[in-house]
């Protein structure tokens, strides 16, 4: 029987977090997106912002020297001083730094931990150590989050920095899913907002609790394919996933499909999944009737899988997390409830 993994201390008003390019780099390209987050945790979070070296590097550096990444992450564990650590953002190579981490350096120093994308390599290596983290969170494009859509990030924010669980979560009231316009001076954040119509629940007979496993797609994808998920410790937890930038309906099913062939869709009790971006960051501007299209098209390639392959399976549809705005960071490792009836969701 597995233990149950450790949710480490929370933060308090005035803690030291670290900022972490833990993927990507960031600052060269969006100096003014990269300052407006260390700014909202200085002043909306009251936390004290400590930039590592990694975080002022590119992403042509950083490529070349996962084990540096791996060496930051390790020494802000075991800073005493250190309370939390924030990833820049997110990439697609921090699985390469992995096989440089010390399991021991992370464990007996059980650190909160927040991040999205790529950096699900993280958080399955924690959980996987028995340690719980946050999957949002991060400098962009979270903490530089604007307006309305921030205040739905920023209070379940609060409560991944500061209490030990994130309690009830309810549906937005709105959404975006465009991309904020940034550039290297300013951010601009000019995006069509979206009526929320609620999180969908779908293929449920009761309530189903279970502590929360996940992250992105691909990654989970990429993870399993580099054998870096140990499958024999996930029965009876719930999936989290969602996807970035709009993947097709083929690479959806395909992810999917790889994953039921190696008996992993199979291991949960049930699957919540993140309400998709409709429009791909690079690529033709859709109409509103193309992006519902696209998101009626996601959820049936998800729905078909499922059932090809583990047919009994509930699953939540378009909940407010990943690269959707706003997003709650879920509490990975932790104990989650889904409660159909009400339309409820509860962490514990």
């Amino acid at each position: 029987m597995n233990e149950e993994p450790v949710l480490p201390e929370k933060l308090e008003k005035g803690d030291k977090v670290a900022v972490i390019a833990v993927s990507s780099g960031i600052k060269n390209r969006f100096p003014a997106a990269f300052e407006k987050g260390l700014e909202v945790l200085r002043e909306r979070f009251e936390l004290e912002p400590v930039t590592y070296p990694s975080a002022e590097r590119d992403t042509e550096y950083l490529n070349q020297h996962p084990e540096e990444k791996a060496e930051e992450l390790m020494e802000a564990f075991e800073d005493p001083e250190i309370k939390g650590v924030v990833a820049v953002t997110g990439g697609d190579e921090q699985l390469r730094v992995l096989k440089h981490l010390e399991q021991e350096r992370l464990k007996q120093n059980p650190t909160r931990f927040y991040g999205i994308s790529d950096n699900t390599n993280l958080h399955v290596y924690l959980n996987q150590l028995g340690l719980q983290s946050f999957y949002g969170g991060q400098l962009v494009s979270d903490l530089m989050a604007q307006e309305e859509i921030a205040d739905y990030t920023f209070k379940h924010l609060e409560k991944a920095f500061f209490s030990d669980s994130l309690g009830k979560i309810r549906a937005s009231e709105e959404f975006s899913d465009d991309f904020v316009d940034l550039t290297r001076d300013k951010i601009v954040d000019n995006r069509e907002k979206f009526e929320n119509p609620g999180w969908e629940f779908w293929n449920f007979e009761n309530e189903v609790s279970g502590r929360l496993f996940g992250g992105c797609l691909e990654i989970i994808y990429w993870m399993l394919a580099s054998g870096k998920i140990d499958t024999d410790k996930l029965e009876g937890k719930i999936l989290a996933l969602e996807a970035s930038e709009a993947p097709s309906e083929t690479e959806v099913k395909r992810w999917l499909m790889c994953m039921g062939e190696r008996g992993f869709l199979q291991k949960f009790e049930a699957i919540i999944v993140g309400r998709p971006v409709r429009e791909p960051l690079h690529g033709e501007e859709k109409t509103l009737e193309e992006k519902e299209e696209y998101h009626s098209r996601f959820k049936e390639r998800i729905r078909k899988e499922i059932h090809r392959y583990c047919p009994d399976t509930p699953v939540v549809f378009d909940m407010d997390f990943g690269h959707t705005d706003p997003k709650i960071p879920l509490q990975l490792g932790g104990k989650i409830c889904l409660r159909p009836e009400k339309e409820a969701v509860e962490f514990s």
